[in-house]
């Protein structure tokens, strides 16, 4: 029986040895993987931050295009120069300014007297009940 169990015993180490190989040889491809996963981050990172870079330039390279071509526009098709233009800002500023100001006067005096004359319906009905004998039907009391 000691055949046996020495084989057995042997047959259980060997088994042993290769699982803990199988295993180890398993972790080591788990850390390989791992740090080529990483590395692909790090290149997608800084991928995407040259990529972000690149639109962010060529975003603000358009927009100065964009306003030169448009202030070289007003400039040729304007009949009018550059101070006569400010005057009529100018102007137009001052009474647009204005203008707000007078609209929101007139608005606030509009809802003051609308508070008003509410107040003064309410006051009337108010009077009115107050008045009024009690009513002796139930249905008719609110």
């Amino acid at each position: 029986m000691t055949v046996e169990n020495d084989a057995i015993a042997e047959v259980a180490r060997r088994f042993a040895e290769s699982i803990h190989a199988e295993r180890a040889a398993t972790l080591e491809a788990l850390a390989a993987e791992r740090e080529a996963a990483q590395r692909l981050l790090a290149a997608l990172r800084r991928e995407h931050e040259r990529q972000t870079a690149s639109a962010t330039g060529a975003f603000i390279a358009g927009l100065l295009i964009g306003a030169a071509v448009g202030v070289a526009a007003v400039a040729l098709l304007n009949p009018r120069s550059g101070r006569d233009i400010r005057q009529t800002l100018a102007a137009r500023a001052s009474v647009t300014r204005q203008s707000f100001a007078e609209r929101l006067r007139a608005a606030i005096a509009a809802g003051q007297r609308a508070a008003a004359e509410r107040e003064q319906e309410l006051w009337r009905e108010y009077r009115k009940r107050i008045n009024e004998p009690p009513s002796s039907d139930p249905s008719t009391t609110p």
